[in-house]
């Protein structure tokens, strides 16, 4: 971690990216999963449009996405909010919404997806798995990032941190930590009708602390039948309890549709209109005393879908049409701590969840229930590790850590999912070589979909190993790059026979980051992400993906932004097909800039006015088999803050 104190004003970017890593992945497993670290504040100078990659002494590998970086983004989702991360692919075919039936949009980590039933990629807000309890995957759409304080990717797999996933996404929201009260308004008008508009507020008095907001977003979509409306609420409330033990009660509400426009070249549809609605509840421990830290939570989410179809059974025109209806809720309880024992740190946490629902179709001519079916899966899964900080000598330390998560399912085998790594570094050089394993359990939809299979299923597990190096130059560059090799054992996949373990594959990576500072009103990164598998075609696994941006403090009070992202060629499925397979989908190169004006030049309320475009050079290209982009998409917006 840099030394703040080396750090010129026109460095406040990369202290205020490098902040919100020191509260969001601390070295010890515990406080990676605690609340925003009280830190002195930071004046930013340049435009923190990029994140800050990081490798734990545990080798946790995470990027960190900081709620200044959001904004410069102008994302209005998670998959627009990830699109700058080495590694990260998406999908999406609207301006706004996320169709959730068949990957209508998805974040993609090192190929592993949130896509298909029983996604191997988990969304987190506050610690709190977002995901569909009869289906296993996340959606998009109740996952806001309006009241995001910080996003962390997590890239490899870590047993030690999150459990019964190959990686992870992990939203935490905001929370005034100072004496004192804020917020801000926002409101946009883009192409395609697209309106957004939110408003939140927070506060601190003594040992009590609250925030609330709430948002709406509204687009007619870029091609007939695609428009979407999307709503979030948001509290939170809490109380210092001790000086070091913060208690909090935290509520998400989300509702949602989302039209399909249908796949390019196809009729358009009638109905094929997909509503999502969810209301989670979670209560939060978080301490950090001198020897012991961590958290504990505990967590009920209640969801449905309500998914109007032209043809229940998709890509079969004499299927008739109908509703296919979900009702879930999820409950589970978490908790990691630290124990420090001078040089030495043992870390013990246990997940526990349970999940599962109901899903049934309705014939909408005859009003009969056609199909349908029900059910709930439990897994505890405790975890145990230990690390021990070496002094070497020249300032230099070597930390060897070993752990392992046990899982306990209700329906499958137990599985176990070790980990270990190594780091010798200083302050600005750090040296780290880890093995992880990942553990992904099918979900309820097994029982429905797959009834005479889904009690020979496995677990999915990835294995993956990782060395690297990251490297802080002064006040002039970062860089973080790693080679790694990752094994699928037991890989799921529909077939004709139902859904099976098709096997095992393996893919081998590179990966690489830098960020420079040339002059204190200029920051620029670049990162890039390898990938070969070994067996071909292999889903949303693009052999190469490279990010770019630039952040230029044009005068005092303007600031221009800049980003592009290329990806080569890749395989995704097409889900709206009775029989899905994988498609191409062809090498994308597009590019986004943002001109934004400091309210203060003008008069004393803080905030900007920003004009941004999207696709600005007006490439042609999708992110899903059939579902063309739109060419250049603009936005012209206002944000106030108090």
């Amino acid at each position: 971690m840099l030394r703040r104190q080396r750090l010129g004003a026109g460095m406040g970017v990369f202290v205020s990216v490098a902040a919100s890593v020191q509260g969001a992945t601390e070295t010890d497993a515990a406080r990676g999963e605690a609340e925003v670290a009280e830190l002195a504040p930071v004046v930013v100078v340049a435009s923190p449009i990029v994140q800050y990659e990081h490798t734990e002494k545990d080798g946790a590998n995470s990027a960190v996405i900081s709620r200044e970086q959001i904004e410069r983004l102008s994302a209005r989702d998670l998959p627009t909010a990830l699109r700058q991360v080495p590694g990260v692919s998406i999908s999406r075919y609207g301006p706004i919404g996320a169709y959730g039936g068949g990957q209508g949009g998805s974040v993609y980590v090192r190929g592993g997806g949130t896509a298909r039933p029983g996604g191997e990629v988990r969304i987190y807000t506050d610690g709190v798995p977002r995901e569909s309890g009869v289906w296993g995957h996340p959606l998009m759409d109740i996952v806001p990032i309006d009241f995001a304080e910080r996003v962390t990717v997590a890239k490899n797999p870590q047993p030690q941190r999150y459990a019964g996933t190959f990686g992870a996404v992990d939203v935490t929201t905001r929370r005034r930590l100072t004496e004192g009260h804020e917020g801000d308004l926002s409101i946009a008008y883009g192409r395609f009708n697209t309106q957004i508009a939110s408003a939140s507020a927070g506060g601190k008095e003594s040992i009590f602390d609250y925030y609330a907001g709430a948002s709406y977003k509204h687009s007619d979509g870029a091609r007939d039948h695609g428009a979407a409306d999307l709503y979030s609420g948001f509290a939170r409330l809490g109380a210092d309890i001790t000086e070091s033990d913060h208690l909090s009660y935290i509520f998400h509400y989300t509702d949602s549709w989302v039209r399909d426009p249908g796949p390019r070249g196809g009729p358009t549809p009638l109905r094929d209109r997909f509503n999502v609605e969810t209301m989670t509840h979670t209560v939060r421990l978080d301490s950090e005393h001198e020897h012991v830290r961590g958290y504990a939570l505990g967590y009920y989410e209640a969801g449905k879908i309500r998914w109007h179809k032209d043809h229940l059974t998709d890509g079969v025109f004499a299927s008739p049409p109908g509703y296919s209806n979900t009702d879930w809720d999820n409950i589970g309880a978490r908790a990691a701590y630290d124990f420090l024992i001078e040089r030495l740190t043992l870390t013990a946490a246990l997940d526990a969840w349970s999940e599962g629902g109901e899903t049934w179709n309705i014939n909408e001519t005859t009003g009969a229930r056609v199909w349908g079916y029900d059910g709930r899966f439990l897994t505890i899964a405790p975890y145990l590790g230990a690390r021990y900080d070496f002094d070497v000598g020249q300032d230099w330390t070597l930390t060897p850590s070993v752990g392992a998560r046990y899982y306990f399912n209700s329906a499958f085998d137990d599985e176990l999912a070790p980990c270990a790594a190594l780091t010798l570094g200083t302050e600005d050089l750090n040296f780290f070589v880890s093995h992880a394993r990942g553990v992904h359990y099918p979900g309820v939809y097994v029982r429905g979909v797959s009834p005479m299979t889904w009690k020979t299923l496995n677990a999915e597990t990835l294995d993956t190993s990782e060395a690297g190096v990251h490297v802080d130059m002064d006040e002039f560059a970062s860089v973080h790059a790693s080679v790694f090799h990752t094994e699928v054992r037991d890989r799921m996949d529909a077939t004709s026979s139902g859904w099976l373990n098709t096997g095992r594959m393996r893919a081998n990576g590179a990966e690489a980051s830098l960020h420079v500072y040339p002059h204190q009103d200029v920051t620029l990164f670049a990162g890039a992400t390898y990938m070969r598998p070994d067996t071909r075609p292999a889903s949303r696994m693009p052999e190469a993906t490279v990010t770019a941006g630039a952040s230029w403090q044009v005068v005092e009070h303007v600031r221009w932004d800049v980003d592009s992202q290329y990806v080569t060629s890749q395989y995704g499925y097409s889900m709206r097909e009775a029989n899905p397979a994988l498609q191409k989908i062809d090498d994308y190169v597009i590019f986004n800039t943002r001109l934004s004006l400091d309210l203060r030049a003008f008069s004393k309320l803080g905030g900007e006015l920003y004009v941004a475009l999207e696709n600005f050079t007006d490439q042609r290209y999708e992110y899903f088999p059939g579902y063309p982009m739109p060419g250049i998409v603009w936005y012209t917006g206002m944000k106030l803050t108090f």
